[in-house]
C-alpha cells in the first residue's frame, strides 16, 4: 500500500497559521509533494520490467487534516483484506529537503526495516586513479570506504542524512495502518515556516531533492516486492505510554516532529487559539502536559488524546533558559 493525502486547508480556518481566513492555502509541500511522489511511483513501478510480483495499491487519502479520516475509513473497509497487506508506505511533506536530511518514521514496525533502509541509503561507486587521472564508474558494491595501494577508492557514502523514528504512530495516515498491525514506513522532510500558511507554494519545492526521495522510496518498495518473505510485524518501541485515539480537542499548536528527544518543540501557534491564549509561542518546548511527561510527538499525541474540551490543564514548557508552567483550556474540535 502506497499512500499520500491530497486534502489541505482550503482558505484557512482551523489548523491554519495564517493571521486571517480567506487566503488560499496552496499546500504545495503539504501535501501536493506527497501526491506528486505517489503519481511518479505509479509511473516508475508500472513501467518497470520485470513487473512487480506483489499487488501494489496506490491510494490518495482525504480528511488527513481533519484527523486521518480517509485512512481510518480504508483500514475498516479495505478493498483487499488487511491480513494480506504486507506493508504501508506513506509520503507526507517530502518537498522541502535541506542538506540531504530525510526523516523516516515506523522503522521499528518491522524487523527488516532498518537493514533494508541502510542498504538502500548507500551510494555505491568506484573511483579509479590511473597516473593521476581519475575515472569514475558506477558499480554495485556494498562496502565500507577503503583506500588501497592500487589507487582504487570504494566510496560507500550515504544518499541521505536520516532521522529514524521507530514508532508507527505519528502525524499522518500511516498511523491508521499501524493500529491494525500493518508494518509502516513514513517519509517526510520536516516542517518549515510556510507550514499551514498560504505561502506554502510550488516555487519553494526542492524538486531535485524530492526526485531523489521518490527514487529511494521506489527502491525500498522493490526490495519489499522481491522478497519471498513478508516484513515481520513488530511492536515498535516508544517512550510514550500509549496513543491518542482521535483528535477530539484542538489546541492550535504546530509541532516540530523532528525534535523528539527532550520535549516537543513548537514551530508555531495559531492566532486566537487555546495555545495562544495560554501564552504558548513558537520555539517553546513542551515537556509536560495534562500530567504526562512529553519527550516526543507520540507523548504529546497521547496527552492530547486524554484531554477534554473546556477543562483547564497545566502545560510545562522550556523557553530559552526558563521553565514555565502555563494554563491551557482545549477547545472542542469542530
Amino acid at each position: 500500500m502506497i499512500g499520500a493525502h491530497y486534502d489541505h486547508l482550503g482558505r484557512g480556518g482551523e489548523g491554519s497559521l495564517a493571521p486571517r481566513e480567506g487566503e488560499i492555502h496552496h499546500g504545495a509541500d503539504d501535501n501536493a509533494s506527497g501526491v506528486a511522489g505517489l503519481i511518479e511511483l505509479v509511473r516508475m513501478l508500472s513501467t518497470q520490467n520485470p513487473g512487480a510480483r506483489r499487488t501494489i495499491i496506490f491510494i490518495a487519502f482525504s480528511g488527513e487534516e481533519e484527523g486521518l479520516i480517509g485512512s481510518s475509513y480504508y483500514v475498516n473497509y479495505p478493498i483487499i483484506p488487511l491480513s494480506n497487506t504486507v506493508a504501508m508506505i506513506n509520503m507526507d511533506m517530502i518537498g522541502r529537503m535541506k542538506e540531504r536530511n530525510l526523516i523516516i518514521g515506523g522503522v521499528g514496525t518491522a524487523q527488516e526495516w532498518r537493514s533494508l533502509i541502510d542498504s538502500d541509503n548507500v551510494v555505491k561507486g568506484v573511483e579509479v586513479s590511473v597516473n593521476g587521472t581519475a575515472a569514475s564508474a558506477s558499480l554495485t558494491l556494498n562496502l565500507p570506504t577503503v583506500t588501497g595501494g592500487n589507487g582504487v577508492t570504494v566510496d560507500a557514502g550515504r544518499q541521505f542524512t536520516l532521522t529514524l523514528n521507530q514508532d508507527g504512530y505519528g502525524p499522518s495516515d500511516h498511523s491508521s495502518f499501524y493500529a491494525k498491525q500493518v508494518p509502516v514506513l513514513f517519509f517526510w522532510t520536516g516542517t518549515h515556516e510556510d507550514y499551514h500558511k498560504p505561502s506554502d507554494t510550488a516555487d519553494k519545492i526542492n524538486y531535485e531533492g524530492e526526485a531523489r526521495i521518490v527514487s529511494f522510496v521506489a527502491n525500498v518498495i522493490r526490495d519489499i516486492d522481491k522478497s519471498d518473505k513478508r516484513p515481520t510485524y513488530s511492536v515498535a518501541k516508544s517512550e510514550s505510554q500509549g496513543r491518542s485515539t482521535g483528535f477530539r480537542v484542538f489546541l492550535g499548536t504546530i509541532p516540530n516532529y523532528a525534535d523528539s528527544n527532550d520535549g516537543l518543540k513548537l514551530d508555531g501557534v495559531r492566532d486566537d487559539s487555546p495555545a495562544a491564549k495560554a501564552g504558548l509561542k513558537a520555539g517553546d518546548k513542551i515537556v509536560k502536559m495534562a500530567g504526562h511527561e512529553v519527550k516526543n510527538v507520540y507523548d504529546y499525541t497521547y496527552a492530547l488524546g486524554e484531554m477534554k474540551a473546556g477543562q483547564e490543564y497545566d502545560v510545562e514548557i522550556v523557553r530559552g533558559s526558563e521553565h514555565l508552567t502555563l494554563k491551557i483550556t482545549p477547545a472542542a474540535r469542530k
